[in-house]
């Protein structure tokens, strides 16, 4: 182990170590896989402070920059290299997913989705986020009005400028 690696990770709860590839800003473009589809930038955020999770941030803006989505969360970080993960969302919905990281992929899936009144009908998610070729995939497929899963967004990501990790 070099000493620049050792450097880095101080600071970093050992339970973190196999989710250090996501540390840092992300920034890319997305789109929709649904029928009609659409694209996005995207901004993704995931920081950690010593502590057995890592803070996560999104944010995705259409093609003139005008703010569409956004949501917040946190990666669980426990013994046996399970994985949780909660998010919410400005729409009203709520996911707590549960997964794993093998590999330099997280895979989650939804154990529990909250609506507030009025928030879509989404009743189960899955997450995939992977690094190749130093290039994250964020993929997110999802169940509504009654519907099996299907894919809905899939967004290729470059480590921000503005990142120092």
């Amino acid at each position: 182990m070099s000493a620049s690696y050792r450097e880095a990770m101080a600071g970093v709860h050992a339970l973190v170590e196999p989710v250090t590839f996501l540390l840092g800003e992300w920034e890319g473009s997305g789109e929709g896989l649904w029928p009609g589809g659409f694209s996005f930038t995207d901004h993704l955020r995931f920081t950690t402070d010593g502590r057995p999770l890592v803070e996560y941030r999104q944010t995705t803006a259409t093609a003139d920059g005008t703010p569409s989505h956004g949501e917040v969360g946190y990666l669980l970080l426990k013994p046996g290299g399970t994985v949780h993960m909660t998010v919410a969302q400005p729409s009203g919905i709520t996911e707590t997913l549960e997964g794993h990281v093998r590999g330099g992929v997280l895979s989650l899936r939804s154990v529990e989705i909250g609506h507030t009144p009025g928030a879509k009908a989404v009743t189960a998610s899955e997450r995939r986020i992977s690094l190749g070729d130093g290039v994250l995939v964020a993929e997110l497929a999802i169940a509504m009005n009654g519907e099996p899963l299907a894919p809905h967004t899939r967004s290729q990501l470059r480590r921000s400028q503005r990142t120092k990790t």
